[in-house]
Order: structure tokens, then C-alpha cells, then sequence
């Protein structure tokens, strides 16, 4: 143990005696924190002049006046999407925006209840089978659900402003899948139609009446970043059976299946400078190794500390800690500069909330991109064992993860997504924040992706250091 303190300490008095390796730390930092402030500056979005709520439903409705209530059976629902909903709905009018309140079904959240676009209350996990009941009493609308029609369990009771008279009836909805494509500045994101379908017997409403048989409709509003029109949904019925077809979704600001029309990841865009600050970060880890073979120093070295698997480990131990060190401090610098710039671009609630430090998602993207810097260290220290020589070692790191931000998405999209999987640029997944289901890798399994080239890296310089002459 004391010889590799030993060992330890004379790799750290060559590290800081070395004006290239503060200049190194320097430019990483310099150069990451000048690019955040001036992308920050220059960003804008749109974001937040979208329609915060979104009404697209088919909707199989008869008209009711004063109190009421509705009842039915969801026999079978189809799983076209995780939040596809088929229920029971009250609506001061057919017109998209109209104030509401809904019971339903979905495929993988169970029963909820919502109104308004911003409430959303959580019933049961289970899923069709199940009959629904949707009483409205002046403007208190209270939902039920039941297993077998008798024994009614209240799911909740909501306030909504109703007119005397209202719609009332079945509903169902699916909504759009969020494409993610990668691009060489980030990510773009579009909407794919998906169509929902259900359904529904034993159908009942009691109440006041005005004549007027079952009549079916679309609901239809265009959210933000959808292109194209909404598929057009349907009703089937035979006797007392009703198949209905819809897509879309009824929600808004805080109802879960809600996707915010502001999909930029916020905690990326203020650690982006990080990437090319990573360059300064692979020449410092190819030049602490390549400086000793071109001065002789080497030598020296591999005599002081004849074991050279503690050398190298030493080497790595310094270098790994010392780029933490540095790119946590850039990290922490680049974020806290960066939020200012963005919130004077547009990136504010509600489409984007402010985002702290602490945050827990934030805080991995920010301590998480330190790691990173410092596994891109030590495997370029491990490539520089391996070559010798500085130009080609640092030519070769960089070929590896640099060029590929840059080349795969003008190459294809395919070519993207298997690069960011398979080189080291898997590691910059740790910056992810915001849940996508077209994330080509996630978070950990990237960072692990990018562990595995440092370890392998420094696992054939430890083998080639112990089998060739200095």
C-alpha cells in the first residue's frame, strides 16, 4: 500500500507541475462555459404560445338536461397506446375547449377520473372489464367505477362550470406516440397518430332528456408539433352494442398523459459546451501519457515504480480525479450561467418549468457529465499507452467521440442511433432529463456503454505496458 502512495504521489507532482495539463483543464472549462453562454443567448421557443390543452376525441353523445347520470360497460379496450382512454363524459357543448368531466378506462394506468385539462385523479389499476358511472348534480360531477355493475366505488367528485344543458355519453381517444430523431444539434420531435378503439354495453342515462338519439362526433384540436389531420374516428352499434373508434386525447397541464408542447431537454441545452470542451479533456489524458515517451521520462518513471500496473493505475487515479474535479466545476458553471440566457429565450413555465440544481434529475445530468469527462480521460490515456505517439492518439480518441456527433446524423438517422449506442458517445446519455420512449439509450446504460471502453482501453495498456520495453 505504501508503495503505491508512493507511486501516487510522484504521478500527482508530475500532473501539476505540468503547464499543459493546467492549460488543458483551463481550455475545458473556458471553452464549454463561453459556448453554454453564447447558445444560451441565442435560443428561443415557441413553447409556450401553444395551446396548453389538447381535445380530440370520438365522442357518442345525447343531449341532457339538469342532473343526471350516465352509465356502461367497458367490455374490451384495444392497447394502442399506454394512455388510450375510453369512458364516460359530460361536456358543456361538442365544441373543442368546452368544459368537462370524464371517467375511464385505460390499457396500463387503470381507472382515472379528469377534468378541465389540468385535473386528473387515480382510480384503480384495473383495466377493462369494467363498468364506469358519471353523475352530475349542478356543477358537481362525481365519477364511479364498479366490477360487476352493483357494488360502485367513488373514484372522485370534481367542480366543473356546466351549463343546463349538456352532452353526455361515451368517449374514447388514443393518443399521438412522440417520435424522437436525433439531429447534429440534439433532437427534433414530431407526433405519430395512433387510433384507440372500445367497446361498450349496458349503456344508460337517466335525467332529464330533450329528444334525440345517440349521435356520434369528432372532437378534434391540432396540438403543437402535430402535422396532418387527426385520424377520423367511428361508431358501430348493434343493438345495445357499441364499438367506438377514436384518436387523440383530452388533457392538458397536469393530467398525466398530457405531453407539454415544450419538449426541448432544458438540463442538455445548458451542459452542451461540455461536448466540445471534451477535446482540451482528450488531449490532457493522451499528453500526461505520450509526454513521458517523447521526453524519456518513462524510464525514469517505470524505475521509480517497477510495478507498472500501479503505475498506471496511479496515472489513472490522478488524471480521473483531477478531470472530475474540473468538469463538475464546469458542469455546475455552465448550468447556473446558462439559465438565465434560456429563460430570456423563452424556455419558462409552463411549458418549461425552471429548473434547480438539486433537482434529482438535474443533479445526475450535471455530476454524471463529470464522469464522463473523466472516463473520456482515462480511455484516452489508456489509447495513448497503446499508440505512443501524441498526434495519433488524440486523432484516434477523437475519431471515436467527436466525429460521431457530427457525421452519424448527416450519414442517416439509423446510423445516429447505432453510434450513440455502441461508441463512447453512449456516455453523453447521462445528460438526458426528460423521459422519452425514442431515447436511444438510457442514462445508465450509456454511461455504462462508456465505462466499458475505459476499462477495456486501460486493460490492454496495463497488458501491453507489462510486455514491452519502455
Amino acid at each position: 500500500m505504501n508503495g503505491f502512495l508512493h507511486v501516487l504521489h510522484g504521478e500527482w507532482t508530475k500532473f501539476r507541475s505540468v503547464r499543459s495539463t493546467s492549460l488543458c483543464l483551463l481550455a475545458a472549462v473556458v471553452v464549454s462555459v463561453l459556448l453554454e453562454l453564447l447558445g444560451s443567448s441565442a435560443g428561443s421557443t415557441d413553447a409556450n404560445e401553444q395551446p396548453t390543452y389538447s381535445d380530440q376525441a370520438y365522442f357518442v353523445h345525447k343531449p341532457l338536461a339538469g342532473d343526471g347520470s350516465v352509465v356502461a360497460r367497458v367490455v374490451s379496450q384495444q392497447n394502442s397506446h399506454e394512455w388510450a382512454k375510453a369512458g364516460l363524459l359530460v361536456k358543456a357543448g361538442v365544441a373543442p375547449g368546452t368544459p368537462y368531466a370524464a371517467v375511464m378506462v385505460t390499457p396500463e394506468h387503470g381507472v382515472r377520473m379528469e377534468a378541465m385539462f389540468d385535473t386528473d385523479l387515480a382510480g384503480p389499476a384495473d383495466g377493462a372489464p369494467r363498468w364506469l358511472k358519471l353523475t352530475r348534480t349542478g356543477n358537481q360531477v362525481t365519477g364511479y367505477e364498479s366490477a360487476e355493475g352493483a357494488d360502485w366505488r367513488e373514484v372522485g367528485t370534481m367542480t366543473v362550470a356546466l351549463p343546463q344543458n349538456v352532452e353526455v355519453g361515451l368517449f374514447v381517444a388514443s393518443p399521438p406516440l412522440y417520435v424522437t430523431q436525433r439531429t447534429g444539434s440534439g433532437t427534433s420531435i414530431g407526433l405519430s397518430n395512433t387510433v384507440g378503439s372500445a367497446v361498450f354495453d349496458e349503456v344508460t342515462v337517466t335525467g332529464s332528456q330533450p329528444p334525440g338519439d345517440w349521435a356520434g362526433q369528432n372532437i378534434t384540436t391540432l396540438p403543437s408539433k402535430q402535422t396532418g389531420g387527426i385520424p377520423i374516428g367511428g361508431l358501430s352499434r348493434t343493438d345495445d352494442t357499441f364499438t367506438v373508434t377514436g384518436s387523440g386525447d383530452i388533457s392538458g397541464y397536469g393530467v398525466a398523459s398530457w405531453h407539454s408542447p415544450g419538449e426541448d431537454d432544458v438540463v442538455l441545452l445548458s451542459l452542451f459546451g461540455l461536448r466540445i470542451g471534451m477535446i482540451a479533456i482528450i488531449a490532457l489524458g493522451v499528453l500526461f501519457m505520450t509526454a513521458e515517451y517523447r521526453t524519456g521520462l518513462i524510464r525514469t518513471t517505470l524505475a521509480a515504480g517497477p510495478r507498472r500496473g500501479q503505475v498506471l493505475a496511479a496515472k489513472a487515479v490522478v488524471l480521473g480525479g483531477a478531470v472530475f474535479v474540473t468538469g463538475l466545476v464546469a458542469g455546475v458553471a455552465s448550468f447556473l450561467l446558462a439559465q438565465p440566457g434560456l429563460h430570456a429565450g423563452g424556455y419558462n413555465p409552463p411549458a418549461y418549468p425552471h429548473v434547480s440544481l438539486l433537482d434529482g434529475t438535474t443533479l445526475r445530468a450535471v455530476v454524471g457529465t463529470a464522469a464522463v469527462l473523466a472516463l473520456i480521460a482515462l480511455f484516452s490515456l489508456g489509447v495513448a499507452v497503446l499508440r505512443r505517439r501524441t498526434v495519433g492518439a488524440i486523432v484516434f480518441v477523437i475519431a471515436l467521440v467527436v466525429v460521431p456527433q457530427i457525421v452519424a446524423p448527416v450519414i442517416s438517422p439509423e446510423a445516429d442511433v447505432w453510434m450513440s449506442r455502441l461508441s463512447p458517445v453512449a456516455g453523453l446519455a447521462v445528460q438526458q432529463t426528460v423521459d422519452r420512449a425514442a431515447q436511444v439509450i438510457g442514462p445508465w446504460a450509456g454511461l455504462g456503454v462508456l465505462c466499458a471502453y475505459a476499462v477495456i482501453a486501460l486493460g490492454l495498456a496495463h497488458w501491453q505496458l507489462a510486455r514491452r520495453d519502455a
